[in-house]
């Protein structure tokens, strides 16, 4: 049988912004406040991370379909990252 992430996926932390119109904020400053929450919360290292997902909390003109921005703003490479 494939060895996979099954029984391996957790969450230990979480992360939130606040919620409203926060047009003074962009999409990558709003990514990087709700990881920096969500790490603080597990008390774990960003090295730690093994795979990321995120919400569909923002439009699609401003960041796209995928997870890449939330890989590259966090400066996550190599693991992989799905948009949900």
């Amino acid at each position: 049988m494939a060895e996979g992430i099954k029984d391996k996926v957790a969450i230990i932390g979480m992360g939130c912004t606040k919620f409203g119109e926060l047009w003074d904020k962009s999409p990558e400053s709003l990514i990087i406040e709700a990881f920096t929450e969500a790490i603080e919360d597990a008390g774990i290292d960003k090295k730690d991370i093994g795979a990321a997902w995120s919400g569909t909390c923002y439009d699609e003109v401003s960041v796209g379909k995928s997870a890449i921005p939330l890989a590259v703003t966090l400066k996550l490479p190599f693991i992989p990252a799905t948009r949900v």
